[in-house]
């Protein structure tokens, strides 16, 4: 049975300039990435307070046979095969996650040669996803496996990017955040503004890569935390917050070692205790005070049962926090 092929053009697809990419055979069985996550924003959400909840679920992988984008001589992001993972809301999506499969580089003025690309992560409005995503580019399905690494990748980046906690704030259509991992663990991050053809380069990301687990004889290794609540290094802590909450990238064992002791743990109300709220997220019962430092550890060199469902540990961590 002969499979078609469509043969198509790409365009760059931010700057209203057409510059052509090599021509590639593109599957018949498309995806339109605009019609899965339809919008009627016509503006961005850049308040803090009415950030939004958002969602990604393995329904929200997918694959791109290349990926493309350039902002005149100050940003060029290209890649050939890729998985793609999309984070979205009840408007529309908020964020794209590339993996490549087949390779990739960043070229930017002032590096000596271009470099490799780890991963990707964009930031952008809703109804601009067809522009990064053209739907001859995207098919069904991901590498197995994939949503472990793109978890771990969200939880990096709202941990350590322009966002309101764990909500997503939505660009304006005209702009777009666009964060590279490089494989020599250095991260690049810039600022887009399509409409002026800019891409402003932000230094104080470039030690804050997110580093993906390796697979090791066939096994994963030991669990990564995505986020918690609150966040650690938080300040202005409401003190009525009544359970501190961590959720990891992987199902997990049924026990916890919530480590910690003197004035710096929070006490625990009567009776309460800690437990899983599903099999990726532990929560841990608190009577906090104002105005209160807080340190809650998250296993220890001698209490780890932390665990993944497969009996891999979590390394110790903490949770530092201050309440108003």
């Amino acid at each position: 049975m002969k499979i078609r092929t469509l043969l198509r053009t790409n365009w760059t697809i931010t700057l209203g300039v057409a510059v052509t990419l090599a021509a590639a055979a593109i599957p018949v069985l498309a995806v339109d990435l605009q019609q899965r996550y339809p919008t009627t924003l016509t503006g961005g959400v850049v308040d803090p307070g009415q950030a939004k909840s958002w969602q990604f679920f393995p329904n929200d992988l997918f694959r791109v046979s290349q990926f493309k984008l350039q902002i005149g001589e100050q940003l060029k992001v290209e890649t050939g095969p890729a998985d793609l993972g999309i984070g979205h809301c009840s408007d529309g999506a908020v964020c794209g996650i590339l993996i490549p499969t087949g390779g990739g580089k960043l070229t930017r003025p002032g590096a000596s040669a271009p470099e490799e690309v780890a991963h990707i992560w964009l930031r952008f409005h809703p109804k601009e996803i067809n522009k990064m995503f053209p739907p001859d580019t995207v098919s069904e399905g991901a590498t197995p496996g994939v949503i472990s690494q793109m978890r771990t990748i969200i939880g990096g980046k709202f941990r350590a990017s322009y966002h309101a906690g764990m909500n997503a704030m939505i660009p304006e259509p005209k702009d777009m955040t666009v964060d590279v991992d490089t494989r020599a663990g250095v991260r690049r991050f810039f600022m887009v503004d399509t409409q002026a053809g800019t891409a402003q380069y932000v230094n104080a990301f470039e030690g804050q890569p997110v580093r993906l687990a390796s697979m090791a004889q066939g096994k994963s290794a030991g669990p990564k935390i995505l986020f918690t609540k609150p966040a650690d290094g938080a300040t202005e802590v409401d003190p009525s917050l009544a359970e501190i909450t961590v959720t990891f990238d992987q199902d997990m064992g049924a026990g916890f070692s919530w480590t910690g002791g003197g004035p710096e743990y929070p006490q625990r109300p009567a009776g309460a205790q800690a437990q899983w709220r599903g099999k990726r997220t532990c929560v841990l019962p608190v009577k906090l005070e104002p105005g209160h430092h807080y340190r809650v550890g998250i296993n220890s060199p001698s209490y780890r049962n932390f665990c993944s469902a497969g009996g891999a540990p979590v390394e110790p961590s903490s949770i530092n926090f201050t309440t108003k």
